[in-house]
């Protein structure tokens, strides 16, 4: 996740354990603004990250062409 993205400021009913932890150490603004870059090794964590909740990366990211990030679609 790149400094300076927007994310969701407040967490969903369900958030995996480790991406809610990492969402209240991260450093992001009061209007929720990232401070830093952020890494994950997928991009369901990174989806997650952002929205505050579960999260199927491959659907959710989208391409500039507008697709999603499935092989099979």
């Amino acid at each position: 996740m790149k400094q300076g993205s927007r994310i969701e400021m407040a967490d969903a009913n369900r958030i995996p354990p480790g991406v809610k932890k990492r969402r209240q150490t991260a450093n992001v603004s009061a209007d929720g603004i990232l401070q830093e870059d952020v890494l994950f090794k997928s991009l369901s964590y990174a989806a997650a990250f952002l929205i505050g909740g579960y999260a199927n990366g491959l659907t959710e990211w989208k391409l500039a062409d507008g697709k999603t990030t499935r092989k099979d679609m």
